[in-house]
């Protein structure tokens, strides 16, 4: 059994020397010190309704008191429009002077030459601490050396279980490692005839987009030590005996121990498949909680994250998304001023308790809002790997998505499944 991460260890590993009680951190010196009165412009796509009420109400304020004679516009935008505005910004030469970006962004903008590098501002900005942020989100943003932007929150996946379905099934812990995981799946499946009333694991839902199957086998994929592409980003990496392991696992999970369906079994409508004591295991995110307390209350004494589980290696996944300075900004040292307030780490503590999102700084995890579960969700961050800095990745992805629906399905040898999607995404990668 692997040892639970202590508190104290995890701080250990944050490095931070702001730390826990750092609320009051400022800029290195007002925007308007700088220059006589800035009006800034700021793009935010990832948002919701108290995203929005938390930066009218309280981040946007607290700026324009700490810079005065300087604003901030903010243009509320979508996922659904957002490249095809931002691609014509760009062209036009009228961008915002911040935006922000997915978890694939970075390396586009990179090779779009949109973003400003950040090392010089992050170097002579020690107060700001970029150590803050876990190695795995500052290489998610690292393109050929150059930081071409701060994380804001992340999308962190660990495994979540039922207590007390565990506890029915004779454990009193979860598991840590595959082999536990695989004995704790078998013992609470429950099979109807052919069907499932409940998957000892619940690997995805049967409807969802194209990704419904990468995503969960990304996680698997990192735990077995494997990766996407190679190194140098050049030649796929999932002819690999570290991919093989991890899908042949995957398909032995559906086909042979028959712990998961395939598909798997579908949310009953906001009751996600954990939630409504379908499944007794799941890899999940932060959300999963506040799934749980609006629309399972009754589960909330049950239902709980753990540290990720141990293949080859203990790792996860993590989606990071991140602030950008634009390349046409007018002034990216004062631009600079803005990003870094934004994702200081009191600036952050509001922004991601106001949609309880897992916040890119480790110090936050003794954030007032984060609770026990979350804590434990962002303690997952020390193991958490993120994409290539490749442009195209969702190119790449779609070759191997519909490879794993193949191999699931069992239509597909695991071998054949990989090498196929290794044959279709190398063609992509040579004719890039």
């Amino acid at each position: 059994m692997n040892k639970k991460l202590s508190r104290r260890d995890f701080l250990k590993l944050a490095a931070t020397s702001s730390a826990a009680t750092g609320i009051s951190l400022l800029g290195l010196q007002p925007i308007a010190a700088q220059a006589d009165g800035v009006e800034f412009a700021l793009a935010m796509v990832d948002w919701s309704d108290p995203v929005q009420t938390a930066f009218e109400e309280t981040i946007i304020p607290r700026f324009a008191e700490e810079n005065p004679g300087s604003s901030v516009t903010v243009n509320w935008t979508n996922w659904g429009r957002y490249n095809e505005e931002m691609t014509t910004a760009f062209a036009s030469g009228v961008t915002p002077d911040v935006f922000q970006g997915g978890a694939v962004w970075a390396p586009q903008m990179a090779r779009r030459n949109w973003a400003v590098a950040l090392n010089d501002f992050i170097s002579a900005d020690a107060e700001w601490d970029w150590d803050d942020f876990p190695a795995g989100l500052q290489a998610d943003v690292t393109i050929r050396g150059d930081i071409v932007a701060v994380p804001y929150r992340q999308d962190l996946r660990t495994l979540w279980y039922n207590q007390e379905m565990l506890a029915e099934a004779g454990f009193d812990a979860p598991p840590t490692t595959w082999e536990e995981f695989l004995a704790v799946a078998q013992a609470t499946t429950v099979r109807d005839g052919a069907g499932f009333d409940v998957e000892g694991y619940h690997f995805s839902d049967a409807s969802g987009n194209w990704q419904r199957d990468w995503q969960p086998f990304l996680m698997w994929l990192h735990m077995a030590d494997g990766k996407f592409l190679s190194d140098d980003l050049t030649t796929c990496a999932l002819d690999s005996p570290e991919a093989l392991t991890a899908l042949e696992w995957l398909v032995a999970l559906v086909q042979e121990h028959e712990v998961t369906s395939y598909p798997g079994l579908d949310p009953q409508g906001d009751l996600n498949v954990l939630a409504a004591r379908n499944a007794a295991m799941q890899l999940s995110n932060a959300d999963m909680e506040r799934v749980i307390n609006l629309y399972a209350p009754d589960e909330v004494e049950t239902i709980y994250p753990t540290l990720p589980l141990t293949g080859a290696v203990q790792a996860t996944h993590s989606w990071v998304n991140k602030f950008f300075i634009s390349s046409q900004t007018p002034d990216a040292a004062v631009s600079w001023g803005l990003l870094r307030f934004l994702t200081r780490q009191d600036i952050l503590e509001v922004y991601s308790a106001s949609n309880n999102n897992t916040p890119p700084r480790l110090s936050l995890l003794e954030a007032e809002y984060m609770s026990d579960k979350h804590k434990v969700v962002l303690e997952a961050a020390v193991y958490a790997r993120t994409f290539p800095q490749h442009h195209n990745l969702i190119a790449l992805f779609r070759p191997i998505a519909a490879e794993l629906e193949q191999a699931l399905s069992g239509n597909k040898a695991p071998a054949d499944a990989l090498a196929d999607a290794t044959s279709a995404i190398n063609e992509i990668l040579a004719d890039d």
